[in-house]
């Protein structure tokens, strides 16, 4: 089972009129604000990042989600902006663009769904750290195979973007690929 199949498995299970309806609702309510403001700057994507799957909104959704997803030494990477998950995680759906909708659509309930679907009333990445990792583990523990799959998919699409970057090899102890001077035995059988 790789990554990319709990990204299709959370995908399809999604019920995109359930969710319009709840957010309906909650905008309905007062619950969420109209427009719900902007993409919080930390979170943004630099100005020299260019989209071509992801929103803003998305974006900055999945960083967030990553952020708590990684633990401190990779938050710290993805806050220094040394690992830009957001855009690597936009490439790996711009290869794959039959994931990148039911991903867009996992990430906006992820950022907009409010309780009763998940445990808040704020978008996701106008949250600290504590709520996201509530919110993250609501999904994680539920007895809900749709938030659970919601939560497998993002954490797939999060883990593999982050830890496909060269960056991250520090935190890991990955030498790198062969032919890069990370093994030596490897590399001079490659020279060869």
């Amino acid at each position: 089972m790789t990554g990319a199949d709990d990204v299709s498995r959370a995908a399809a299970m999604l019920d995109r009129r359930g969710f319009l309806r709840l957010a309906g609702l909650a905008v309905a309510a007062g619950v969420v604000p109209a427009g719900c403001g902007g993409v919080p700057p930390p979170l943004a994507p630099g100005p020299d990042v260019a989209l071509t799957t992801l929103s803003p909104r998305a974006y900055a959704t999945l960083t967030a989600a990553a952020m708590q997803l990684v633990g401190p030494p990779g938050a710290a990477l993805i806050e220094q902006r040394e690992v830009d998950v957001g855009r690597l995680a936009d490439r790996l759906l711009g290869s794959n663009p039959a994931l990148a909708a039911p991903i867009a659509q996992a990430l906006t309930v992820l950022e907009f769904g409010v309780w009763p679907l998940l445990p808040k009333l704020r978008p996701f990445t106008a949250l600290d750290a504590a709520g996201r990792d509530a919110v993250l583990h609501d999904l994680s523990a539920s007895s809900l195979t749709l938030k659970r799959a919601l939560f497998g998919g993002v954490r797939a699409l999060a883990l593999t973007a982050f830890y496909g970057a060269p960056e991250t090899r520090q935190l890991t102890g990955y030498p790198g690929p062969f032919g890069t001077g990370g093994v030596a035995i490897a590399d001079a059988m490659v020279a060869r």
